[in-house]
C-alpha cells in the first residue's frame, strides 16, 4: 500500500469512527488526508469502496492485537480475561467513538460489502470465544460465545453512550456467571 492510499485509509477509518460514514464526505477526507481528488479517486474509485476498505482494514487490526494479546496465556479463562481487558482498554481510548461494524449495521443497511466484512469480524468473534470456551470444557460452549459476544456488543454500546467506565466490567461479571454455572463435560 502507497503513502498516499495509507493516508486516506487512515484519515477516513479515523473520520467515518469519529463521525460515522453518512455525515463524512469525500471532499472531507481529501482534505484532511492533504491527497488531490485525482488521487483518492486512484485508489478509492467510491465513498463505498472507502468505506469497505476501512472497515477491513479495521478489523484487520482488531484481529492481529487481540490476537496478539491472546499470546500472553494458554490458559482459556485467562484468554477470556485478556479480551474483556482489550475492550476495556479500547473503552479508555480518547478516540473511542463506539463500534465501526455496529455503525455500519446501522447507517448502511444495503450496502452489502461493509455489511460482509462486519459479520465477518463478529464470526471471528464468536469463534474465537467459541474456541476459548471450548477449551475451558464447556458443554454449551457455541451458544455462551454468542451470548458474551452479545455482552459485548451490549456493552461497547452503553460506554459509548454513558462514558462511565461501567459497562466493560458489568459484562464481564455476567460472562463469569454465565461460565461458572455452565454444565462441563
Amino acid at each position: 500500500m502507497s503513502t498516499k492510499q495509507k493516508d486516506i485509509l487512515y484519515k477516513a477509518i479515523e473520520l467515518f469512527n469519529q463521525f460515522g460514514y453518512t455525515s463524512v464526505g469525500i471532499d472531507r477526507i481529501i482534505s484532511e488526508s492533504k491527497v488531490a481528488k485525482m488521487t483518492f479517486y486512484k485508489y478509492f474509485p467510491s465513498k463505498d469502496i472507502l468505506i469497505t476498505e476501512c472497515l477491513r482494514e479495521r478489523d484487520r487490526l482488531i484481529r492481529a492485537s487481540i490476537s496478539k494479546a491472546l499470546e500472553a496465556s494458554t490458559d482459556p479463562y485467562q484468554q477470556l480475561k485478556i479480551i474483556f481487558d482489550w475492550f476495556e482498554n479500547w473503552f479508555y481510548q480518547d478516540d473511542f467513538y463506539g463500534c465501526m461494524f455496529i455503525k455500519a449495521l446501522d447507517e448502511l443497511p444495503h450496502h452489502t460489502a461493509s455489511l460482509d466484512v462486519a459479520r465477518a469480524y463478529k464470526n471471528w468473534t464468536t469463534d474465537t470465544f467459541n474456541e476459548i470456551l471450548k477449551d475451558m470444557k464447556l458443554v454449551e460452549h457455541k451458544r455462551l460465545s454468542i451470548q458474551i459476544c452479545l455482552l459485548l456488543d451490549g456493552a461497547i454500546i452503553y460506554e459509548q453512550l454513558f462514558r462511565n467506565h461501567k459497562a466493560i466490567s458489568s459484562a464481564w461479571n455476567v460472562a463469569t456467571t454465565m461460565i461458572d454455572q455452565a454444565q462441563r463435560a
